[in-house]
């Protein structure tokens, strides 16, 4: 499955379309920079992600569509 993915200011969104696949099959983790998605054991894909929060990390999937979202952080400010 091909992977899309979606940015604001504020945001970084991936979805990707798993129809058919359990909810309680999937497995997301954020790794050196890489979001990998697991579905039934199986590595689907590896993305490459822009900087982002990882605690901020949120999942939804409905209707066979998984979209995952990530807060980019506040910017440090220097005085």
């Amino acid at each position: 499955p091909i992977a899309e993915m979606y940015t604001t200011d504020d945001d970084v969104t991936v979805a990707i379309d798993l129809p058919g696949v359990e909810r309680e099959s999937i497995h997301l983790s954020l790794s050196d920079g890489n979001l990998t998605i697991i579905a039934g054991g199986n590595q689907l894909t590896s993305i490459e992600m822009p900087a982002v929060d990882a605690d901020s990390m949120k999942s939804r999937y409905k209707h066979g569509v998984l979209e995952v979202k990530f807060s980019r952080g506040k910017a440090i400010r220097i005085d």
